[in-house]
């Protein structure tokens, strides 16, 4: 977990792990910890309103993309759909009556943004990488590392690059505002942007 205090306000930024059940655990022990008065969760508001609907977990068809990503994260541990950490954030939040926000791209602005950083090769490279994907190798050392490796792989070209960075300066203006009202915030992002979300974060801190 990283912190950062802004104006008063503290800001914890938990990195996940999507689909690894485990990471429950983690969660878990930071709102026991941290103790938030608002929860920030890096899925769109549709999402959210996706997670409160469990009789549609069943639902949801990957593409061969993630069943890929499925496959090789499923090496440290049960793997399920929708990401555990999510769920178990939600959760959480609506037993303590803690309010919960989605702090990434409702999905009207996340394809305006889309279509102006990815282009036709960007689409033709992650075509290769997908029919490729069975002879990649990637860093199986820990979850993390995995799931790092694997967003280097499949971000690897410029449109697919700069979309992550368009969703990290989104996802930390949104914990800004949420730091506008409250105190203590508990920021649960994928590993792969949670980086950049505290750099963002840490550079506003210094200018005060």
């Amino acid at each position: 977990m990283r912190r950062v205090e802004i104006n008063g306000a503290t800001i914890d930024v938990l990195p996940v792990v999507k689909g690894l059940v485990s990471e429950e655990s983690a969660v878990e022990r930071v709102f026991e910890l941290v103790r938030p008065e608002v929860v920030g969760i890096s899925i769109s508001p549709e999402e959210l309103e996706g997670l409160r609907k469990k009789e549609d977990y069943d639902k949801y068809e990957p593409s061969d993309l993630e069943v890929a990503y499925g496959d090789l994260l499923s090496t440290f541990g049960m793997v399920k759909i929708p990401p555990p950490c999510y769920v178990k954030a939600l959760e959480l939040s609506e037993r303590k009556g803690i309010t919960i926000v989605a702090i990434d791209m409702c999905e009207e602005h996340y394809t305006d943004v889309y279509c102006n950083c990815v282009g036709a090769i960007d689409l033709l490279r992650e075509s290769f990488f997908v029919r490729r994907l069975t002879r990649k190798k990637f860093d199986l050392s820990s979850p993390r590392n995995f799931v790092l490796d694997w967003d280097r792989k499949v971000n690897a070209s410029n449109g697919f690059k700069k979309l992550s960075q368009m969703r990290e300066q989104y996802m930390t203006e949104r914990i800004i505002q949420m730091a506008s009202i409250h105190r203590k915030i508990l920021a649960v992002v994928e590993c792969e942007r949670a980086d950049g979300i505290v750099m963002n974060l840490e550079k506003m801190a210094s200018r005060g």
